[in-house]
C-alpha cells in the first residue's frame, strides 16, 4: 500500500484527537443516558462498554498491522468494490447521524443553559461553521490544534472538582451495582458504541506516522475518556444524590453554575468557552470522517470539497427535530443499532481475511 507521506500525524495528536472526541462525553446528554440504567451504578456502564468495544478494535488492529493498510483499504480488498462501496456508505451513515444528532444536541443545551433569547438556528450555523473551519484545514491541523488546547482543556475540567468537594459525599454511590450487576452488563454491551469512533478512526491509519503512533495514540486518548466519564459519574451521583441526579438534565453545566473560587462565583462563564471550544474540535473531526467515508463511497480522489456541503445538510437536518427529548431519543437508537454493526465488522472482516489467507496457502 502507498502511504501517505505528507501531512502525517504523531502519537501526541492522535491522543488529543480522542481525548476530544470522547472526554467531551461527560458534558454532553451521555451521563443522562448512562444514570437511566445504571442508577447509582452508572460509573461501571463506561468501563463495560469499553471493554466490549475495545475486542473488536484489538481484532481490527491486528488485520491492518498485518495488512499495513487503513480500514478503507481494508474493506476495498477484502470485500470487493461493491461490497466495499456499501460499507463505506453504512460508515458515512453512522458517523453522519451521530454528527447531526449530537451538534442538535449541544446546540439545545447551549441554548436551554446559556443563550436562551438566542434563536436556535443562529447557534447551529455558529457551531458547525466553526467545526468547518477547523476541518477544512486538514487532519494535521485538526491534530495540531487538539495537542496545543488538550491540556487546557483537561486542566479546567478536572479543577472543576475543587470547587464542589463541600458538597461531595461518595456514600451516595452504595449499593455499588446499583440495579444489579445483570442490567449493567446488558447496558454497557448495548450501549459499546459510545465509543463505536474507535472502529472508524481505524480508516485514518494512513495519515498516522508509524502504526506504534497510532495504537499507542488511540488507546491512551480513549483510556483517558473512559477513566473520566467514569470518575464524572461518581462526581455527579455523589453530589446531586440519587434518584435527585435523574431529574437533572446536563449534570456538568449544574456543577459550573455551582462552582465558587472564595467569594468568585459565575464561573461557568470559563466552563462556557471551554466546552465551546472543545465542541468545535469534537465534531470537526466526525465531519473530516463522514467527507472522507462518502468520497471513498463515491470513489473520489479529494473529500475536502465534501466538508461544505455536508456541514450544511447537517444543519439542515438537524434543525427538523423539534427539541432535545427527541434528539435524545434518536441518539439511543443510534447508539444501540450502531453498537451491533460496530461489534460485529471486525470478526466478519477477520473471518473473510482468513479465508482468503487460507485459500491462497492452498493455491501455493
Amino acid at each position: 500500500m502507498i502511504r501517505v507521506n505528507n501531512g502525517l500525524i504523531r502519537k501526541r495528536e492522535l491522543t488529543a484527537i480522542v481525548i476530544f472526541l470522547y472526554v467531551i462525553q461527560l458534558m454532553n446528554t451521555t451521563p443522562d443516558t448512562l444514570i437511566k440504567f445504571g442508577k447509582n451504578a452508572a460509573w461501571i456502564l463506561p468501563i463495560i462498554s469499553f471493554a466490549v468495544m475495545l475486542i473488536p478494535f484489538l481484532v481490527l488492529l491486528y488485520i491492518v498491522k498485518k495488512h499495513d493498510a487503513g480500514l478503507v483499504e481494508l474493506v476495498f480488498s477484502l470485500l470487493g468494490k461493491r461490497i466495499g462501496s456499501f460499507v463505506m456508505f453504512l460508515f458515512f451513515l453512522i458517523i453522519f447521524s451521530a454528527l447531526m444528532i449530537n451538534s442538535r444536541n449541544y446546540t439545545d443545551v447551549f441554548n436551554t443553559m446559556f443563550y436562551p433569547k438566542t434563536p436556535v438556528p443562529y447557534l447551529y450555523v455558529m457551531l458547525i461553521g466553526a467545526s468547518f473551519y477547523i476541518a477544512n484545514r486538514g487532519l494535521e491541523n485538526i491534530g495540531r490544534t487538539a495537542w496545543m488546547l488538550c491540556p487546557l482543556y483537561l486542566f479546567v475540567t478536572y479543577i472543576l472538582i475543587f470547587f464542589i468537594l463541600e458538597d461531595f459525599s461518595l456514600e451516595r454511590i452504595y449499593p455499588i451495582a446499583g440495579p444489579g450487576f445483570d442490567v449493567l452488563l446488558k447496558k454497557g454491551a448495548s450501549y459499546s458504541s459510545i465509543y463505536g469512533e474507535s472502529i472508524l478512526l481505524l480508516a485514518l491509519y494512513p495519515f498516522v506516522r508509524k502504526f506504534k503512533d497510532f495504537r499507542i495514540g488511540v488507546l491512551y486518548g480513549w483510556m483517558i475518556g473512559v477513566v473520566s466519564l467514569a470518575f464524572f459519574m461518581v462526581i455527579y451521583v455523589s453530589i446531586f444524590d440519587f434518584p435527585a441526579v435523574q431529574d437533572i438534565a446536563y449534570p456538568f453545566q449544574q456543577l459550573t453554575r455551582m462552582a465558587t473560587l472564595g467569594t468568585i462565583g459565575h464561573l461557568e462563564s470559563i466552563y462556557l468557552a471551554t466546552w465551546t471550544v472543545a465542541s468545535a474540535i469534537h465534531f470537526s473531526i466526525y465531519l473530516y470522517l463522514a467527507a472522507f467515508f462518502l468520497s471513498k463511497m463515491l470513489k473520489l480522489k479529494e473529500f475536502e470539497p465534501l466538508l461544505l456541503p455536508i456541514a450544511g445538510l447537517c444543519v439542515l437536518a438537524g434543525l427538523i427535530s423539534p427539541n432535545i427529548f427527541v434528539g435524545n431519543a434518536l441518539r439511543e437508537t443510534l447508539i444501540q443499532t450502531s453498537t451491533g454493526i460496530l461489534v460485529l465488522f471486525p470478526f466478519i472482516l477477520w473471518g473473510i481475511d482468513r479465508f482468503k489467507g487460507g485459500k491462497k496457502a492452498n493455491a501455493g
